[in-house]
């Protein structure tokens, strides 16, 4: 049987994508131990990521089938969150479905969601299950949101630094029905002292975030020459509409010709809204948080178009923004609406025959027109909101919580102690010895650590032991490592359960179990 819609939100339901493991953390991230866990100033990036939508009375989180570490996670010390198997013949399949209770302040459980009146949904996907329009299409066949309802995609490695409602608003609420898609973009331009724009590799020493290659795109908005653009405080302004967005290394790539690389923006796509007069501005430097607003008809798409759409950012986006101004027939394409006419033939002979379950499955019947649509972006400010997919950002993320913690906008957890000069957070049952010089750093659970040591910006997780007289910069320690006595480790990411042997010096080397094979037995 299969579960009912949510009685969801007309304007938007939240879709977290949870599923992947996370392999640019790696060692840091194992099967057992996906990204989304990992914690964030000692509270787990999906429970946080949670906590920050509030707006949304409704969420469906993805994971990944042999994740059996995030619905105990979410639970907390309740039960009070309910799991649904892709596969409808499993008898594992739930169709119950819970609020998510609050919990209150005097709470000794760090790890459980703080969310009031939601309703959760963990959507397990099958191992053939490789990309993000993929898993849209398995959260469409479990019938849990409503076809009329708007759709918004998050990360579930996404950190949100400001807790500002304003900040979502065009995503639930879009100004027009005419929005198809809009894009999350955050600002990550770093200046030096003269107001030049910093390089990515000069960012980090200036307290930044380097992106890496990869992660770097060219984006181009078409933004009103009159009118307030937008602004979290302005629900007047307008949002920019997305004309051009690739990747720095497809644009600049040269085929070995010897040619120079060329941004190529169609000339179709240079015109304005209503008539109005509207510039280009391109940059590097906003950053894609792979958050997406998409409209009901996006989601017939999805589903009627099967082939060449697999990924959210690599696909389905590009498709958006190339075909906004050709309309929605143009979108989908002679085969994707063929299979829609299908689909919205066989829907209506199952109403007309009373079949509930056939009606209750049927997407929306919007009409496919070639009027034109918009594919927008809201762009936050630097410092809003970041991703936690690699190691950099992760110790970014970390620094920025315990430097935002104390108030409204980031939880610190039950029985730490922070240290808002320095930009420190050790968690409680932790043992620190004397003389100990730590920055911008996070001790987690249990641990301890001995004297004289030495501590910038570095995490380290739970149940850990260093010795005497360590020193550790830029720099991950996985949950009950042991470190010995006087190492130095830097630039270095220790796997869960390492132990290194008293006098390393590392600049740059991951270690996880297996790596040394010396006898360990008197580490410290």
């Amino acid at each position: 049987m299969a579960p009912p819609f949510f009685q969801t939100h007309h304007r938007a339901c939240a879709v977290v994508l949870a599923s992947s493991k996370g392999s640019r953390l790696f060692p840091m991230t194992t099967k057992d131990n996906p990204k989304h866990l990992l914690p964030v100033a000692g509270i787990p990036s999906i429970v946080r990521l949670l906590e920050s939508l509030s707006p949304f009375s409704q969420i469906v989180i993805t994971v990944a089938e042999d994740d059996t570490k995030t619905l105990p996670t979410l639970l907390g010390n309740n039960s009070n969150i309910s799991s649904i198997n892709n596969n409808p013949s499993s008898q594992q399949q739930s169709t119950g479905l819970f609020t998510l209770a609050a919990n209150n302040n005097n709470s000794n459980n760090n790890n459980a969601s703080t969310n009031t009146a939601n309703k959760i949904y963990v959507v397990k996907l099958s191992e053939d299950c490789y990309g993000s329009v993929d898993v849209l299409r398995i959260v469409e066949e479990t019938k849990l949101i409503d076809p009329e309802t708007r759709i918004v995609v998050f990360p579930g490695d996404l950190v949100i630094l400001k807790k500002n409602t304003g900040l979502l608003e065009p995503l639930i609420r879009p100004s027009s029905t005419e929005v198809a898609c809009t894009a999350m973009l955050v600002d990550v331009l770093e200046q030096d002292e003269h107001g030049l724009p910093l390089k990515e590799s000069a960012k980090s020493k200036k307290g930044g975030l380097s992106r890496d290659v990869e992660d770097i795109e060219y984006i181009a908005l078409s933004i009103p020459q009159s009118g307030p653009c937008w602004d979290l405080n302005n629900r007047e302004s307008v949002l920019p509409r997305i004309v051009f967005k690739k990747s720095k290394l497809t644009v600049e790539e040269d085929d070995m010709t010897g040619s120079t690389p060329k941004l190529v923006i169609p000339k179709t796509r240079l015109r304005g809204r209503n008539g109005k007069e509207e510039k280009l501005v391109i940059r590097t430097e906003w950053s894609d948080v792979h958050v997406y607003s998409l409209a009901p008809w996006v989601r017939q798409l999805i589903v009627a178009r099967t082939k060449n759409l697999s990924s959210i950012q690599e696909d389905l986006l590009p498709l958006l923004i190339s075909r906004q101004y050709r309309g929605k027939r143009a979108t989908f394409g002679n085969s994707g609406l063929t299979s829609l006419t299908t689909m919205t033939n066989n829907n209506e002979n199952d109403e007309n025959n009373g079949s509930t379950k056939q009606q209750n499955s049927r997407l929306s019947k919007t009409v496919i027109d070639d009027e034109p649509y918009s594919v927008l972006a809201v762009f936050l400010p630097a410092r809003t909101t970041l991703r936690v997919n690699t190691v950099s950002a992760y110790l970014f993320a970390c620094k920025e919580a315990v430097a935002n913690g104390g108030g409204s906008d980031v939880r610190m957890p039950n029985g730490s102690k922070r240290n808002g000069k320095f930009q420190t957070l050790t968690l409680e049952g932790s043992d620190l010895g004397s003389k100990i010089n730590m920055k911008s750093s996070t001790v987690g659970k249990s641990c301890t650590l001995g004297d004289k040591c030495r501590l910038n910006n570095v995490v380290i997780m739970d149940d850990v032991i260093i010795g005497e007289q360590c020193s550790l910069q830029n720099t991950l320690i996985g949950f009950g490592a042991k470190i010995g006595n006087n190492c130095s480790l830097n630039d270095c990411q220790v796997g869960p359960g390492m132990e290194i042997p008293s006098g390393t010096k590392a600049k740059g080397e991951p270690f996880m179990v297996g790596d040394f094979m010396e006898d360990t037995t008197s580490i410290l």
